[in-house]
């Protein structure tokens, strides 16, 4: 299983122990989680009407944000999940299929991290949410028991970021500046929380100076068995 890189990760042995001070993050929450994953998670068909189901802190801050999972040794992980409308517990590949993410700032590339989704105790593993990432490539894994349906603010409640049409996290329109959202290159115009995964789809998110944004790509190289 997948969650064992976890333990072993230095890049995570390295920011378990970091607060938002350094993260670019607003620190999670009151909220807390038990602790422990869900033995039987409920089996996932489709996001909620209204994101997120319960409050949790979204990052205002500017990037790059670190994920809640290894923020504060992940105490308040499952909160992030469970927010996102997402059951966890072990990993599920009976439906597997990947969505890919770029986000540019200024022509710059803004990582997008490992252990997005993951539920964790210090570097321990605990679960894994159907939607999560295992490396900083911007390749979101869809992993789940049946065939469903999940949206970009999904990915973004578990990441601990602010989405809207005019802000990712601190990144805003406004002051000569632009935020655009690309799906396979086209611009979507629409709530971008509401952008569905699916496979092989190519999300970018570019913010930069007004009416100079460069042109975004329309796929992304997915490696073979993705």
């Amino acid at each position: 299983m997948r969650l064992a890189r976890l333990a072993t990760a230095t890049c995570l042995v390295a920011l378990a122990g970091c607060g938002s001070g350094g993260s670019g993050t607003v620190s999670p929450g009151a909220q807390s989680s038990t602790g422990t994953p869900s033995s039987t998670p409920s089996t996932y068909r489709s996001p909620p009407a209204s994101l997120p189901v319960s409050p949790v802190d979204l990052s205002t801050a500017q990037p790059p944000w670190l994920p809640p999972a290894v923020i504060d040794q992940g105490k308040n992980s499952a909160a992030y999940v469970q927010a996102a409308g997402l059951p966890y517990g072990e990993e599920m590949l009976s439906v597997h299929y990947h969505a890919h993410l770029d986000l540019n700032v200024d022509g710059k590339a803004v990582p997008v991290p490992p252990y997005v989704g993951y539920i964790t105790d210090g570097t321990k593993a605990l679960g894994l949410a159907p939607l999560h990432t295992h490396n900083s490539d911007g390749v979101i894994h869809i992993e789940n028991s049946v065939p469903a349906t999940f949206v970009l603010g999904q990915f973004f409640i578990e990441w601990g970021v602010r989405l809207t049409s005019d802000c990712v996290g601190g990144l805003c329109n406004g002051n000569g500046k632009e935020l655009a959202f690309f799906v396979n290159g086209k611009r979507f115009t629409g709530d971008p929380s509401r952008i569905v995964l699916t496979k092989h789809e190519e999300i970018t998110i570019e913010y930069g100076d007004t009416g100079k944004l460069p042109s975004p790509p329309s796929s992304y190289g997915f490696s073979g068995g993705e």
